[in-house]
């Protein structure tokens, strides 16, 4: 009885985690409706029909595929090409015309300067190896008034850890943003800690910041 349960135990938390492994891939969108809040996300770029955005660290395009059918021009943005390849599948099945991807580097997304009206960067930013350029990039391609929108996932039990710890388990805390993006000369419009509850899928909560280039 004792080797069923344990065999049941590991089965249960390998298809946890492997469900976690694939929250980017196009298969795990529908799920991922149900706790991201994309529409909310969506909502604080303050977009129009004329707009362009940008979705740095896109992966195989969750958000860009939403951001498509709310503004004019959607840049997709990663590092990794094979996401890229995924995702230009994905929009020609999909028949998305709007969307240029672009492969960036881990400090620079290649955005043309004053090309966007906003950028959104959904649990990447801990990923990027310099901060400091990579907002100076972003900050660069804003037009004046532009808006960032930063959504990253920490665990409760390492709110207080440093920097180095929580970005190796690919987590950060909203006072080390806030203290980047306050660093670039960007204006915080909005903070919310928590602003999506995902305890049961990863066991952490997400923040949310969102910050402006000034118009002057």
């Amino acid at each position: 009885m004792q080797k069923i349960l344990l065999l049941l135990f590991i089965t249960t938390a390998s298809t946890a985690q492997d469900a976690w492994k694939d929250v980017y891939k196009e298969s795990a969108w529908a799920d991922r409706d149900r706790w991201q809040k994309a529409d909310e996300l969506i909502r604080q770029l303050n977009l129009k029909p004329e707009s362009h955005v940008a979705d740095v660290g896109c992966h195989q395009g969750y958000m860009t595929v939403k951001l498509a059918a709310k503004a004019a021009k959607v840049y997709a943005v990663d590092v990794d090409q094979p996401k890229l390849d995924k995702l230009n599948v994905i929009l020609k099945q999909r028949s998305i015309k709007n969307v240029k991807t672009i492969k960036g580097d881990y400090d620079d997304p290649k955005l043309e300067p004053n090309s966007v009206d906003g950028v959104i960067i959904l649990d990447t930013y801990h990923e990027m190896d310099d901060h400091d350029e990579i907002l100076k990039h972003i900050k660069s391609a804003l037009k004046p008034g532009g808006r960032l929108v930063l959504c990253e996932a920490i665990a409760e039990s390492r709110r207080k850890e440093s920097r180095q710890v929580q970005e190796g388990k690919h987590e950060l805390g909203m006072n080390f943003a806030l203290d980047d993006l306050r660093k670039a000369g960007f204006v915080i419009v909005k903070q919310q800690d928590p602003f999506v509850d995902r305890t049961a899928e990863k066991g952490d909560k997400m923040w949310l910041i969102v910050a402006e280039k000034p118009a002057n």
